[in-house]
């Protein structure tokens, strides 16, 4: 089974992000709306990592590009 590199790191990096922000919700937060407060920290992560990851692919695009010239 082969396993891309690049997909691992993001899956991993996106593992402890929400692992920890779940840890410091929990602690922070007394019932309630714990649940929507953890489903909502977990999408934004979502949405950061992958405009993280798609500024890396505009930036490597940009730099073979102009490695070309």
């Amino acid at each position: 089974m082969k396993v891309d590199r690049t997909m691992a790191v993001w899956g991993l990096v996106f593992g402890v992000l929400a692992t920890l922000t779940g840890m410091f919700l929990l602690e922070a937060v007394d019932g309630g709306f714990v649940a929507e407060g953890f489903f909502l920290i977990v999408m934004s992560w979502v949405v950061v990592l992958v405009a993280v990851a798609k500024l890396f692919q505009m930036v490597a695009r940009w730099t073979r590009s102009r490695k070309e010239e």
